[in-house]
C-alpha cells in the first residue's frame, strides 16, 4: 500500500480565525517538508482558478453556502517549483489540471506541462510528477476561455458538447505534451450520434430541434491551429518513468480515445464506494489486457479524508464537525450520501482503529495494492493539528500496514 497527502489549498471562511491567504500557502509548505520527511510518497494538490466568493454574485452561484476560496492555487507548475526547491525527493501529482478553460486551454496546458517536465528533467534530483487532468471543477471557470455554446445547435447539444469539447482538448494536450508534432487537422473528427444520448426519445427530440436527420450531426472543433511542435527538446527517455498522466474522469469515451496517446492512471472520486471502485478495476484490468498494457490497483489513487487521533471520540468528533461544515457549505450544489455514509467512507479513529479499517477484511474496502491520497486537512485550518495527526498516522500505521 502507497501512501501520499493530498491538500486543497482552500480557504474556509466558516472556520474562524480567518488566515490570509499567504498563511494558507505557509501551512501547505511546512506540511509538504513534514510529509517529505515522514515518508509519504506524493503531494498531490488541487488547482482551481478565480474567487469562488466573487462569483457568488453571478446570476448563478455554483457554491452560495461554500463561504471562502475552494480554491486558491491557480498554477500547478509555478507551485511545483516551489516545492521542489524547499524539498528533495516527494513527487507532484495534480488533482486536477484544467486543460479545458482555466490555463488556458489545451494547448497552453501541454507547452506549460511540458516545460516542467524539461524543467524537472534537468534537476540533480528529477522527481515523479503525476500530471492529473480533467475540464475543471465549474462551468464559470471555463466560460472565459470561450467554453460556451456558439450557436442555437451548439446551445441544443451542450451536454454532448461539453463531453467532446474534453475529449478533444485530452487528444490536443497528450499527444503535443509527449512530443508529437501535429495540427488540428490530425485530431479525430467526431459526430453526435444516438451513442451520446440516454434514449431513442431525446435523441430523436434533440435532432428535430437541431434540423438534423437520425444519422446525427458533426461535432465542430474549438481549437484550430497549424502544425505545431512544443520546445524545449526532449526524447521521450529523459522524461519516461517520471511523468505519467492520470485522467481526471470515468468516461468510457474519454478514457478509451486517451489510451490511444498515454498509458493513462485514472483518478476516484472522494467519496466512491468501495464495490464501485471495485467494479472500476475490474474494467481496467480487462481494458488495460486487450490494449497490451498492465493494470494494478496503484494507477487508481485514492482519496481518503482522514481524521486520526490518540483518542477515538475526539477523531470521531473532529470528523462528525469537518462533515457538518462540509455538508452546509455543499447544501443546494450537489446531492451528497447522507452523513453516516460519507463518514464511512473517511479513515476514522485511533491508530489500532485506523489499522483496522485499512484491513483487507474490512467493509472500507481497501487492498494492499491501493495507492491513497491521506486528505489530512480537509475543512481544517489548524495547522499544529494537521500535522500532529500527519505524524500519528505516519509513526503509528504506515510502520504496520505491511503485516496484513
Amino acid at each position: 500500500m502507497q501512501f501520499d497527502l493530498f491538500h486543497s489549498i482552500g480557504r474556509i471562511d466558516l472556520l474562524k480565525p480567518i488566515p490570509a491567504d499567504r498563511e494558507i500557502f505557509r501551512a501547505f509548505f511546512e506540511q509538504t517538508r513534514l510529509g517529505e520527511d515522514l515518508g509519504f510518497s506524493t503531494m498531490w494538490v488541487a488547482e482551481s482558478h478565480f474567487s469562488s466568493e466573487t462569483q457568488k454574485s453571478h446570476a448563478q452561484p455554483v457554491i452560495p453556502n461554500y463561504h471562502g476560496e475552494v480554491g486558491l492555487n491557480a498554477d500547478s507548475c509555478q507551485l511545483a517549483q516551489m516545492i521542489f526547491a524547499q524539498t528533495k525527493k516527494i513527487g507532484f501529482g495534480t488533482a486536477i489540471h484544467n486543460i479545458v478553460g482555466g490555463n488556458g486551454g489545451p494547448l497552453a496546458s501541454a507547452d506549460r506541462i511540458r516545460t516542467m517536465a524539461f524543467m524537472n528533467s534537468m534537476q540533480a534530483n528529477p522527481r515523479k510528477l503525476h500530471i492529473g487532468v480533467a475540464a475543471g471543477r465549474f462551468p464559470y471557470i471555463n466560460a472565459p476561455f470561450g467554453i460556451l455554446p456558439r450557436d442555437d445547435v451548439e446551445k441544443t447539444l451542450w451536454p454532448q458538447y461539453q463531453r467532446l469539447i474534453f475529449i478533444e482538448a485530452l487528444e490536443i494536450f497528450l499527444r503535443l505534451s509527449r512530443g508529437e508534432t501535429i495540427a488540428s487537422k490530425d485530431i479525430k473528427q467526431w459526430r453526435i450520434d444516438r451513442s451520446m444520448f440516454k434514449g431513442d426519445a431525446e435523441f430523436q427530440a434533440a435532432m428535430s430541434k437541431v434540423g438534423s436527420t437520425l444519422d446525427g450531426i458533426p461535432y465542430k472543433p474549438r481549437w484550430p491551429f497549424d502544425v505545431l511542435k512544443l520546445v524545449p527538446d526532449m526524447c521521450e527517455s529523459e522524461y519516461a518513468g517520471r511523468m505519467n498522466f492520470v485522467l481526471g474522469s470515468h468516461d468510457p469515451l474519454a478514457r478509451d480515445h486517451g489510451l490511444k496517446f498515454a498509458d493513462l492512471d485514472i483518478f476516484n472520486l472522494s467519496f466512491t464506494a468501495p464495490d464501485e471502485l471495485n467494479r472500476v478495476h475490474e474494467d481496467m484490468f480487462i481494458r488495460y489486457r486487450e490494449s497490451g498494457r498492465l493494470w494494478n490497483r496503484s494507477r487508481m489513487p485514492r482519496t481518503v479524508l482522514t481524521f486520526i487521533d490518540k483518542s477515538a471520540s475526539r477523531a470521531r468528533e473532529m470528523a462528525s464537525t469537518c462533515f457538518d461544515t462540509y455538508i452546509e457549505a455543499m447544501r443546494g450544489t450537489v446531492v451528497l450520501p447522507p452523513k453516516d455514509v460519507l463518514m464511512s467512507r473517511a479513515l476514522i479513529g485511533d491508530p489500532a482503529m485506523i489499522l483496522e479499517q485499512l484491513h483487507p477484511d474490512n467493509p472500507h474496502g481497501f487492498h494492499t495494492d491501493d495507492r491513497l491520497m491521506l486528505w489530512f486537512e480537509f475543512n481544517q485550518i489548524d495547522h499544529d493539528a494537521i500535522k500532529s495527526q500527519m505524524r500519528l498516522f505516519a509513526e503509528a500505521v504506515m510502520p504496520h500496514v505491511g503485516a496484513y
